[in-house]
C-alpha cells in the first residue's frame, strides 16, 4: 500500500509539474502569441486530461480501497488469526473458554432470541444485540440460565433494529437453519455493543461476564472464505471496468484532438520555442513538445529567423533610451 501511495504521489506530482511548466510558459513566456495558439492547444490537450483522470482515479481508488478493506479484507485477515469451533453449546461453554474464537458453529439447538434483544444509540446509529441461547429462547427463571450463570454470546449488527422497541433484524436472523456466527471485528462498534449488553443485562436482570459478539450467518467458515472470494472478485471487476473506461476515454479524446486539428483549432506544427530559461524544464517535463520544436528548426532555417521579439512581441524601450 505504501508503494501504491508513493506511486500515485509521484505521478500526480509529475503531471502537476507538466501543467505548471505549460502555464508558466503561457503566462510568463507568452508562447501562445504570434499564431502559436493552435500549437498550445494541441500540446496541452492530453496533459490536462491526464491530470484530471489521474486525480479522479486516485480519489476513486482511495474510496474503493477503504470499502474493500472495511467490508472484506479486514475481517477476513483478522478472523484468519483466530480459531474455528464447532458444536458450541451456549448453555454449557462459557465465553471465557473460547476468547480466541473467530468462526463458531453452535449446537443445533442454539439460536438467537430476537424477542429479548437490546440496543444502544449513539450519533444517529443504532447498535443492536441479541442473546444466542438454547432453543433461541431466553427463559426468565434462574433455571433457564446457562450452567456458568452468564450470558456470553450475542449476535450483533448496526442499524438493523428499532430502539427502544427492539425488533432485531441483523444478519441471517430469518434463516431457521443458520446456526453459526462470525466474530465481529468492528472495533468502532465494539464499545457500543458492550454498552448495549450492559443495558440489556440491567433490563432483564441477567449477567454477562465475558460477552462475545458475532455476526449471525448460515455457515461461519463458508462466510469467512466468501470474504476473500468477494474481495478478489470485486478487485478483478473494478480493474476490468476501469481498463475499459480508460481505453474508451483515451480513444475518444484522441478522436476529439484529431477533430480539433482537422477544423483548424489545434495544430502540432509551428511549435513555439521554449521561453528563455525554460529550456531544461521543457526537456524534463515537455520532451515531445521540445522534440517537435527541434524537428521544425531545419524548416525555419530557410525562413525569416525567429527572435524573441518576433515570437513573443517586441519590448518598448523608448522610455529608457534617454
Amino acid at each position: 500500500s505504501i508503494l501504491c501511495i508513493l506511486g500515485v504521489i509521484y505521478i500526480l506530482f509529475r503531471l502537476k509539474c507538466v501543467l505548471g511548466v505549460l502555464l508558466l510558459s503561457v503566462l510568463v513566456g507568452k508562447i501562445h502569441k504570434n499564431h502559436h495558439e493552435r500549437a498550445v492547444v494541441y500540446w496541452t490537450w492530453f496533459p490536462c486530461w491526464k491530470f484530471l483522470f489521474c486525480l479522479l482515479a486516485s480519489t476513486m481508488g482511495g474510496f474503493m480501497g477503504h470499502h474493500l478493506w472495511k467490508n472484506y479484507w479486514q475481517q477476513y485477515s483478522e478472523i484468519s488469526l483466530l480459531k474455528a469451533y464447532r458444536g458450541i453449546d451456549p448453555a454449557v461453554v462459557p465465553g471465557a473458554q473460547i476468547q480466541d474464537a473467530g468462526a463458531v458453529d453452535f449446537a443445533s439447538t442454539a439460536g438467537i432470541d430476537s424477542e429479548h434483544a437490546g440496543c444502544f444509540m449513539n450519533a444517529g446509529r443504532t447498535y443492536c444485540i441479541a442473546p444466542i441461547v438454547t432453543n433461541g429462547t431466553m427463559l426468565q427463571n434462574v433455571g433457564g440460565a446457562p450452567r456458568y450463570g452468564s450470558y456470553d454470546y450475542f449476535a450483533v449488527g448496526v442499524d438493523c433494529c428499532s430502539c427502544p422497541d427492539i425488533n432485531f433484524r441483523c444478519g441471517a436472523w430469518r434463516h431457521p437453519w443458520a446456526e453459526g456466527g462470525i466474530r465481529s471485528t468492528d472495533l468502532e462498534a465494539r464499545p457500543f455493543y458492550r454498552l448495549a449488553v450492559e443495558a440489556w443485562a440491567s433490563t432483564y436482570r441477567k449477567t454477562s461476564n465475558h460477552p462475545l459478539f458475532f455476526e449471525w450467518v448460515d455457515s461461519p467458515v463458508a462466510h469467512w472464505k466468501s470474504l476473500r472470494q468477494n474481495f478478489w472478485k470485486f478487485v478483478a471487476w473494478s480493474l476490468l471496468l476501469w481498463s475499459l473506461t480508460t481505453f474508451s476515454l483515451g480513444f475518444t479524446l484522441a478522436r476529439l484532438q484529431q477533430a480539433l486539428v482537422v477544423h483548424g483549432w489545434a495544430c502540432p506544427s509551428s511549435t513555439p520555442p521554449p521561453p528563455a530559461g525554460f529550456e531544461s524544464a521543457w526537456q524534463s517535463f515537455l520532451p515531445e513538445m521540445m522534440e517537435s520544436y527541434k524537428e521544425s528548426l531545419p524548416q525555419r532555417a530557410g525562413s525569416t529567423a525567429e527572435t524573441p521579439d518576433s515570437l513573443y512581441g517586441a519590448v518598448d524601450t523608448s522610455s529608457s533610451s534617454a
